[in-house]
């Protein structure tokens, strides 16, 4: 058994997710940073708008893109969360899909997965470093 290609614009649901704070909750991450040889980079996925806006996109002041709900995968509005990025080393990224904690569902258009980066890049929030693991661009499916 193998772990699932991880690449720029991929989206995996992970079982009991540990926030920073120690909740756990059942969430998206969404991978914009997948270089080989450096640790993966991913963004949160929530549902709740918690005053956010609902215009589609770039919101690098606010620290969030969203999606609209039906697009793009997600059945419901979606924000990702930028200014609160996840580094993981590709070991435990390992370890929790071995442990079945993490499934690939499904993977962005590359242009809307580049526009996440791009976003993450403008967000002051987010800091050098994370902002250097960003990429590498995801690209077109081949023809």
């Amino acid at each position: 058994m193998s772990a699932p290609t991880v690449a720029t614009g991929c989206v995996f649901h992970w079982e009991e997710y540990e926030f920073e704070d120690g909740e756990k909750a059942n969430k998206y991450l969404v991978f914009v940073g997948t270089q080989t040889g450096k640790n993966y980079l991913a963004v949160v996925a929530t549902s709740k708008a918690h005053k956010r806006k609902f215009n589609p996109g770039c919101h690098a002041n606010d620290g969030y893109y969203h999606i609209i709900g039906g697009k793009e995968g997600f059945p419901k509005d979606t924000w990702l969360l930028l200014a609160e990025p996840k580094e993981m080393t590709p070991a435990e990224f390992l370890k929790a899909a071995l442990g079945k904690k993490i499934e690939l569902k499904f993977h962005l258009r590359h242009d809307i997965a580049n526009a996440i980066c791009n976003c993450i890049r403008q967000c002051g929030d987010v800091s050098d470093d994370h902002k250097a693991i960003l990429g590498p661009p995801a690209q077109p499916p081949k023809k």
